[in-house]
């Protein structure tokens, strides 16, 4: 949805751009015709009338955002129209009366190369291409066709000018447009199989949370920062016995069912990886210690209370600690080992925090129940 939502402000953004530009080139032509030596008509008429419509979609864009759409059809409709009425007048009226179009012909030939730009970003699809080609049928044709019978002109450099610029030109842009868009979709398609890439690379295949990997990138660069951070490993209690037992896809179920819980009780900017086995490392950046065992206690009563059919009951001895700023990514692990070894020593289905005498623990520990029990 943010992706959609960006994208769409990009859309605008970018008409609001188009219809500024072409606010500019209408109001510049205004003025252009109104100083120039020779009046016409249309040319007193046309761009003054664009300028004032245009001005008015933009300021429709800015008040009703959500007529993006129209305002894009309009708006090249517009476009086309301000270069069909001057291609078909100056070439009749050439034709009929014997003056040079190459004299008569507004620079409007750069315009029409503008139009087919807009068309191909603003029309979707195979559309454009039907658009283009019915901008070129009644705007360049109009204009090949009388220089094609009157080869004196057409042989000037304002002749030359106007055979490249509704010929080739305009070709190359309805070619080279969908081309590049397709190489942008192309080098978009591939950015995000990269990212898939990156994250299956990251990813534990069993049970969908983060591996090791990255569970040991994201720890060093908590040692390597300055906000306080805790660090806390579980092992669960008794696997072996529930491969044995049950068969290794009941094992799976249960690593899977284990990982699941953890990873919904944990904040976005923690982080909980698989470490080996059955164990797992959960990462707890802007921290205290208290706050710390208060998040072990959460995830070892959840763990408890899971039901995995074959299995009775699953539990988790956890070690916790706190990181200090002496320590490096050896001293830590080390540390939150100890801990969890003491935990299974002790039976299991418990939290030692390191460091932690065993009346400081108990107090703790108690604490961290009552605080467990305000929140339930």
């Amino acid at each position: 949805m943010p992706t959609q939502e960006s994208e769409d402000r990009y859309v605008r953004v970018a008409v609001l751009i188009m219809l500024w530009l072409t606010l500019f080139a209408s109001v510049s032509a205004t003025l252009i015709h109104w100083l120039g030596p020779v009046h016409h008509m249309m040319d007193l008429i046309v761009p003054p009338s664009g300028a004032v419509i245009f001005a008015g979609l933009i300021i429709a864009l800015m008040l009703r955002p959500w007529w993006l759409q129209a305002i894009v059809h309009v708006s090249l409709a517009l476009g086309a129209l301000m270069l069909i009425a001057p291609a078909w007048f100056y070439t009749l009226q050439a034709a009929s009366t014997g003056v040079r179009l190459i004299d008569v012909l507004p620079p409007v030939a750069s315009l029409f190369v503008i139009l087919l730009t807009m068309v191909m970003i603003f029309v979707p699809g195979r559309r454009a291409f039907l658009v283009a080609l019915l901008c070129w049928l009644v705007i360049a044709l109009p204009i090949l066709t009388y220089l094609a019978f009157h080869p004196g002109e057409m042989w000037t450099p304002r002749g030359m000018d106007l055979l490249m610029a509704y010929g080739p030109v305009s070709i190359m842009v309805v070619v080279l447009l969908p081309v590049q868009r397709g190489l942008t979709d192309t080098i978009k398609r591939m950015a995000s199989e990269r990212a898939r890439m990156e994250t299956m690379l990251h990813r534990d295949p069993v049970t969908g949370i983060y591996n090791r990997r990255l569970g040991e990138r994201v720890l060093r660069d908590l040692l390597n920062g300055t906000r306080p951070a805790g660090l806390i490993m579980l092992d669960l209690d008794h696997f072996k016995a529930v491969n044995d037992t049950h068969g290794h896809p009941v094992g799976d179920l249960v690593l899977q069912a284990v990982a699941g819980r953890c990873k919904s009780l944990l904040r976005p900017d923690e982080c909980i990886s698989r470490w080996g086995g059955e164990e797992f490392l959960v990462l707890v950046p802007g921290i205290d210690t208290a706050t710390l065992h208060m998040v072990a206690e959460r995830l070892q009563l959840a763990i408890a209370q899971l039901s995995v059919a074959p299995v009775p009951q699953v539990t988790a001895s956890f070690g916790a600690t706190m990181l200090d700023s002496a320590d490096n990514f050896d001293t830590a692990l080390q540390r939150v080992d100890r801990a969890l070894y003491a935990a299974k020593k002790q039976g299991g289905n418990r939290v030692v925090l390191a460091g932690a005498t065993p009346a400081v623990f108990a107090r703790q520990f108690a604490g961290v129940h009552d605080m467990l029990d305000s929140v339930q």
